[in-house]
């Protein structure tokens, strides 16, 4: 019986390993990105959650600064030497995204709803090439 507890804790303590490490702090953030993002677009356009919509700008916002402070892990694949202009460039693009977020939060302020939708392929694009730059497979 002692047995079958015991390989039940070691198998217990892997899948939390596992689990732990494929939320690590980065991925969390862009996890909040993701789900916003597509919040975002289902209720930009739609005046009556003008507020909801900022408010939620505001907090996709804050996910990529703060994903912006953590580096992702294909960092630890780059070689030394270029791994500096790699996290430089990570950063840029977050802070694109975060420009964009800004675009479309004073689009929707100025009631420009259709404008502030079509500025979303804009955050669509940044992701799309950030994920094909930044993200490990």
């Amino acid at each position: 019986m002692k047995r079958n507890q015991l390989l039940t804790l070691v198998f217990i303590a892997a899948a939390s390993s596992l689990h732990a490490e494929a939320d690590s702090p980065l991925e969390n953030q862009m996890k909040i990105l993701a789900r916003g993002s597509r919040q975002l677009s289902q209720q930009v356009s739609d005046p009556a959650r003008q507020q909801n919509t900022i408010e939620l700008i505001e907090s996709l916002k804050k996910a990529a600064l703060d994903a912006k402070t953590l580096n992702p892990r294909k960092a630890s694949e780059i070689p030394e030497a270029k791994r500096a202009q790699f996290l430089a460039d990570y950063r840029t693009d977050l802070d694109e995204l975060k420009d964009s977020f800004n675009q479309i939060e004073e689009a929707v302020k100025a009631r420009q709803y259709e404008k502030a939708k079509s500025l979303l392929t804009t955050v669509n694009s940044i992701k799309k090439e950030g994920h094909g730059k930044f993200k490990t497979d």
